[in-house]
Protein backbone atom coordinates (compact mmCIF):
# COMPACT_ATOMS: atom_id res chain seq x y z
CA UNK A 1 0.00 0.00 0.00
CA UNK A 2 1.49 3.29 -1.09
CA UNK A 3 0.75 6.88 -0.39
CA UNK A 4 0.58 9.43 -3.10
CA UNK A 5 -0.30 13.07 -3.21
CA UNK A 6 -3.49 14.29 -4.79
CA UNK A 7 -4.30 17.92 -5.34
CA UNK A 8 -7.48 19.20 -6.90
CA UNK A 9 -8.24 22.43 -8.65
CA UNK A 10 -11.83 23.61 -8.07
CA UNK A 11 -13.91 26.56 -9.28
CA UNK A 12 -16.79 28.41 -7.63
CA UNK A 13 -16.47 26.85 -4.20
CA UNK A 14 -19.74 28.45 -3.06
CA UNK A 15 -21.67 25.35 -4.03
CA UNK A 16 -19.38 22.83 -2.42
CA UNK A 17 -20.27 21.08 0.78
CA UNK A 18 -16.75 19.83 1.27
CA UNK A 19 -13.27 20.77 -0.01
CA UNK A 20 -11.62 18.66 -2.66
CA UNK A 21 -8.29 17.32 -1.46
CA UNK A 22 -5.66 14.69 -1.89
CA UNK A 23 -2.97 12.94 0.00
CA UNK A 24 0.45 14.21 0.86
CA UNK A 25 3.39 11.89 0.50
CA UNK A 26 7.04 11.99 -0.25
CA UNK A 27 7.08 10.11 -3.57
CA UNK A 28 10.25 8.55 -4.91
CA UNK A 29 12.49 10.69 -7.10
CA UNK A 30 11.56 10.38 -10.76
CA UNK A 31 13.93 9.15 -13.39
CA UNK A 32 14.21 12.74 -14.58
CA UNK A 33 16.76 14.25 -12.16
CA UNK A 34 16.39 17.89 -11.26
CA UNK A 35 18.19 20.25 -13.56
CA UNK A 36 16.47 23.62 -13.66
CA UNK A 37 13.16 24.59 -12.10
CA UNK A 38 11.61 27.98 -11.63
CA UNK A 39 8.32 29.84 -11.46
CA UNK A 40 7.05 32.70 -13.59
CA UNK A 41 5.29 34.09 -10.54
CA UNK A 42 8.55 34.78 -8.74
CA UNK A 43 10.88 35.74 -11.60
CA UNK A 44 10.63 38.10 -14.50
CA UNK A 45 13.69 36.93 -16.44
CA UNK A 46 13.15 33.18 -16.44
CA UNK A 47 9.53 32.43 -15.76
CA UNK A 48 7.48 29.39 -14.91
CA UNK A 49 3.99 28.63 -13.74
CA UNK A 50 1.58 25.98 -12.76
CA UNK A 51 -1.23 24.58 -14.78
CA UNK A 52 -5.01 25.10 -14.89
CA UNK A 53 -8.48 24.03 -16.15
CA UNK A 54 -11.78 25.82 -16.46
CA UNK A 55 -13.59 26.25 -13.20
CA UNK A 56 -10.89 24.92 -10.87
CA UNK A 57 -9.27 25.86 -7.61
CA UNK A 58 -5.64 25.84 -6.46
CA UNK A 59 -2.51 24.62 -8.15
CA UNK A 60 -0.35 21.75 -7.10
CA UNK A 61 2.23 24.02 -5.55
CA UNK A 62 -0.23 26.43 -3.86
CA UNK A 63 -2.84 24.24 -2.26
CA UNK A 64 -5.43 25.67 0.07
CA UNK A 65 -7.28 22.47 0.85
CA UNK A 66 -5.20 19.34 1.10
CA UNK A 67 -5.78 16.34 3.27
CA UNK A 68 -3.83 13.20 3.79
CA UNK A 69 -5.25 9.88 2.81
CA UNK A 70 -3.95 6.42 2.09
CA UNK A 71 -4.94 4.56 -1.02
CA UNK A 72 -5.28 0.84 -1.26
CA UNK A 73 -4.01 -0.25 -4.66
CA UNK A 74 -6.33 -2.57 -6.55
CA UNK A 75 -5.32 -6.11 -7.38
CA UNK A 76 -4.00 -5.89 -10.92
CA UNK A 77 -2.11 -7.98 -13.42
CA UNK A 78 1.63 -8.46 -13.17
CA UNK A 79 2.08 -5.68 -15.69
CA UNK A 80 1.04 -3.04 -13.17
CA UNK A 81 4.01 -3.76 -10.97
CA UNK A 82 6.56 -3.76 -13.77
CA UNK A 83 8.57 -0.75 -14.80
CA UNK A 84 8.24 0.18 -18.44
CA UNK A 85 11.22 -0.50 -20.64
CA UNK A 86 13.46 2.57 -20.73
CA UNK A 87 12.92 4.71 -23.80
CA UNK A 88 15.67 4.52 -26.41
CA UNK A 89 15.71 8.30 -26.50
CA UNK A 90 19.22 9.38 -25.41
CA UNK A 91 19.99 11.65 -22.50
CA UNK A 92 20.57 15.22 -23.59
CA UNK A 93 23.42 17.35 -22.35
CA UNK A 94 22.42 20.25 -24.59
CA UNK A 95 21.88 23.55 -22.82
CA UNK A 96 18.17 23.87 -22.10
CA UNK A 97 16.34 26.97 -20.91
CA UNK A 98 12.74 27.89 -20.18
CA UNK A 99 11.73 31.55 -20.28
CA UNK A 100 8.86 33.79 -21.41
CA UNK A 101 8.07 33.92 -25.08
CA UNK A 102 5.13 36.18 -24.23
CA UNK A 103 4.58 38.42 -21.22
CA UNK A 104 1.86 40.95 -20.55
CA UNK A 105 1.03 43.08 -17.53
CA UNK A 106 -2.36 44.55 -16.66
CA UNK A 107 -3.92 46.37 -13.74
CA UNK A 108 -6.36 44.64 -11.40
CA UNK A 109 -7.60 46.49 -8.32
CA UNK A 110 -4.61 48.81 -8.43
CA UNK A 111 -2.09 45.98 -8.73
CA UNK A 112 -0.16 44.92 -11.81
CA UNK A 113 -0.65 41.26 -12.66
CA UNK A 114 1.30 39.46 -15.37
CA UNK A 115 0.59 36.75 -17.89
CA UNK A 116 3.53 34.54 -18.86
CA UNK A 117 3.65 31.97 -21.67
CA UNK A 118 6.75 29.76 -21.66
CA UNK A 119 9.30 29.01 -24.36
CA UNK A 120 11.57 25.95 -24.30
CA UNK A 121 14.98 26.34 -25.92
CA UNK A 122 17.35 23.40 -26.41
CA UNK A 123 20.72 24.17 -27.94
CA UNK A 124 21.00 22.58 -31.40
CA UNK A 125 17.40 21.32 -31.38
CA UNK A 126 14.36 22.78 -33.19
CA UNK A 127 11.62 23.50 -30.61
CA UNK A 128 9.76 26.02 -32.79
CA UNK A 129 6.68 23.84 -33.44
CA UNK A 130 6.37 22.94 -29.75
CA UNK A 131 6.61 26.58 -28.62
CA UNK A 132 4.18 27.70 -31.32
CA UNK A 133 1.58 25.21 -30.11
CA UNK A 134 1.90 26.44 -26.52
CA UNK A 135 1.75 30.11 -27.58
CA UNK A 136 -1.29 29.55 -29.80
CA UNK A 137 -3.11 27.76 -26.98
CA UNK A 138 -2.68 30.49 -24.39
CA UNK A 139 -2.01 33.85 -26.08
CA UNK A 140 -5.67 34.74 -26.60
CA UNK A 141 -6.32 33.94 -22.95
CA UNK A 142 -3.37 36.09 -21.88
CA UNK A 143 -4.75 39.04 -23.86
CA UNK A 144 -7.94 38.95 -21.80
CA UNK A 145 -7.74 41.36 -18.86
CA UNK A 146 -9.98 39.00 -16.90
CA UNK A 147 -7.49 36.14 -16.91
CA UNK A 148 -3.78 35.44 -16.83
CA UNK A 149 -1.37 32.60 -17.58
CA UNK A 150 1.69 31.43 -15.66
CA UNK A 151 3.78 28.30 -15.41
CA UNK A 152 6.30 26.09 -13.63
CA UNK A 153 8.65 23.56 -15.19
CA UNK A 154 11.13 20.76 -14.71
CA UNK A 155 14.14 20.02 -16.94
CA UNK A 156 15.22 16.38 -16.88
CA UNK A 157 17.78 14.43 -18.90
CA UNK A 158 15.30 13.49 -21.60
CA UNK A 159 12.36 15.87 -21.28
CA UNK A 160 11.05 19.22 -20.11
CA UNK A 161 7.68 19.26 -18.33
CA UNK A 162 5.64 22.48 -18.38
CA UNK A 163 2.82 22.93 -15.87
CA UNK A 164 0.66 25.84 -17.03
CA UNK A 165 -2.00 27.57 -14.98
CA UNK A 166 -4.77 29.73 -16.37
CA UNK A 167 -6.31 32.00 -13.75
CA UNK A 168 -9.68 32.64 -15.37
CA UNK A 169 -10.54 35.59 -13.18
CA UNK A 170 -7.38 37.52 -12.34
CA UNK A 171 -6.74 37.60 -8.62
CA UNK A 172 -9.34 34.90 -7.91
CA UNK A 173 -7.58 31.70 -6.85
CA UNK A 174 -10.85 29.78 -7.07
CA UNK A 175 -11.01 30.07 -10.86
CA UNK A 176 -8.15 28.09 -12.36
CA UNK A 177 -7.50 25.61 -15.15
CA UNK A 178 -4.42 23.42 -15.48
CA UNK A 179 -2.51 22.05 -18.49
CA UNK A 180 0.61 19.94 -19.01
CA UNK A 181 3.06 19.86 -21.92
CA UNK A 182 6.07 17.55 -22.16
CA UNK A 183 8.87 18.38 -24.62
CA UNK A 184 11.62 16.01 -25.78
CA UNK A 185 15.11 17.42 -25.27
CA UNK A 186 16.50 15.35 -28.14
CA UNK A 187 13.85 16.04 -30.82
CA UNK A 188 12.25 19.26 -29.55
CA UNK A 189 8.82 17.74 -30.16
CA UNK A 190 5.82 17.31 -27.90
CA UNK A 191 5.90 13.93 -26.16
CA UNK A 192 2.86 11.68 -26.19
CA UNK A 193 1.44 10.14 -23.03
CA UNK A 194 3.10 6.79 -23.70
CA UNK A 195 6.43 8.40 -24.61
CA UNK A 196 6.49 10.35 -21.35
CA UNK A 197 5.57 7.27 -19.32
CA UNK A 198 8.49 5.37 -20.86
CA UNK A 199 10.85 8.19 -19.93
CA UNK A 200 9.48 8.10 -16.39
CA UNK A 201 9.90 4.32 -16.24
CA UNK A 202 6.21 3.67 -15.52
CA UNK A 203 3.96 1.21 -17.37
CA UNK A 204 0.66 2.48 -18.75
CA UNK A 205 -1.37 0.02 -16.66
CA UNK A 206 0.45 0.95 -13.44
CA UNK A 207 -0.11 4.64 -14.15
CA UNK A 208 -3.81 4.05 -14.89
CA UNK A 209 -4.21 2.14 -11.63
CA UNK A 210 -2.77 5.03 -9.62
CA UNK A 211 -5.04 7.52 -11.40
CA UNK A 212 -8.10 5.32 -10.88
CA UNK A 213 -7.35 4.96 -7.17
CA UNK A 214 -6.91 8.73 -6.86
CA UNK A 215 -10.31 9.33 -8.42
CA UNK A 216 -11.94 6.73 -6.15
CA UNK A 217 -10.39 8.35 -3.08
CA UNK A 218 -11.61 11.78 -4.16
CA UNK A 219 -15.20 10.55 -4.34
CA UNK A 220 -14.96 8.61 -1.08
CA UNK A 221 -13.37 11.45 0.86
CA UNK A 222 -15.43 14.37 -0.43
CA UNK A 223 -18.77 13.04 -1.67
CA UNK A 224 -19.50 9.93 0.42
CA UNK A 225 -22.60 11.55 1.96
CA UNK A 226 -24.11 12.34 -1.44
CA UNK A 227 -26.33 9.39 -2.35
CA UNK A 228 -28.10 11.03 -5.28
CA UNK A 229 -28.46 9.25 -8.61
CA UNK A 230 -26.75 12.17 -10.33
CA UNK A 231 -23.67 11.83 -8.13
CA UNK A 232 -23.49 8.09 -8.72
CA UNK A 233 -23.61 8.67 -12.47
CA UNK A 234 -20.82 11.27 -12.30
CA UNK A 235 -18.67 8.92 -10.22
CA UNK A 236 -19.24 6.05 -12.63
CA UNK A 237 -18.36 8.24 -15.61
CA UNK A 238 -15.16 9.48 -13.95
CA UNK A 239 -13.91 5.91 -13.64
CA UNK A 240 -14.50 4.97 -17.27
CA UNK A 241 -11.50 4.10 -19.37
CA UNK A 242 -11.73 7.24 -21.53
CA UNK A 243 -11.29 9.45 -18.45
CA UNK A 244 -8.50 7.31 -16.97
CA UNK A 245 -6.68 7.25 -20.31
CA UNK A 246 -6.93 11.04 -20.60
CA UNK A 247 -4.70 11.51 -17.53
CA UNK A 248 -1.38 13.16 -18.44
CA UNK A 249 1.92 12.16 -16.81
CA UNK A 250 4.59 14.76 -16.13
CA UNK A 251 7.35 15.68 -13.68
CA UNK A 252 6.53 18.55 -11.35
CA UNK A 253 8.90 21.37 -10.42
CA UNK A 254 10.12 19.36 -7.42
CA UNK A 255 11.16 16.47 -9.64
CA UNK A 256 8.29 14.19 -8.54
CA UNK A 257 6.32 11.92 -10.85
CA UNK A 258 2.89 13.46 -11.27
CA UNK A 259 -0.43 13.21 -13.11
CA UNK A 260 -3.23 15.53 -14.20
CA UNK A 261 -6.83 14.53 -14.95
CA UNK A 262 -8.82 17.40 -16.40
CA UNK A 263 -12.51 18.17 -16.23
CA UNK A 264 -14.02 15.52 -13.96
CA UNK A 265 -17.72 16.27 -13.57
CA UNK A 266 -18.74 16.66 -9.93
CA UNK A 267 -21.85 17.82 -8.02
CA UNK A 268 -22.41 21.53 -7.49
CA UNK A 269 -22.21 24.76 -9.44
CA UNK A 270 -18.50 24.20 -10.10
CA UNK A 271 -19.50 21.51 -12.59
CA UNK A 272 -15.96 20.21 -13.14
CA UNK A 273 -12.68 19.80 -11.30
CA UNK A 274 -9.09 19.05 -12.21
CA UNK A 275 -7.50 16.26 -10.20
CA UNK A 276 -3.73 16.25 -9.94
CA UNK A 277 -1.03 14.99 -7.64
CA UNK A 278 2.17 13.02 -7.30
CA UNK A 279 2.90 9.32 -7.00
CA UNK A 280 5.82 6.99 -6.39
Amino acid sequence: MKKFQTTIGIALMMAMTAGIAGCNVSPAQTSLPTAVTQSSETTSATTTTEETTTETLETEETTETTTEETTTEETTTEETTKKANPTPEPDSNAKTTVKDQYKRGFKVNGKTLYSHIPQVTVEGVDTKAFNSEVLKKFQDIAKDNGSRVYYSYFVGKKAVSLYITVELEAGNSQMKNFYVYNCSRSSGKKLSRDEMLKIMGVSSSAFNTKVKNAIKNMWKKNYSKDTSAAKKTMEKNSLKSNMINSAIPYVNKNGKKAYLVRQIEVPGQMSHIDLHGTFS
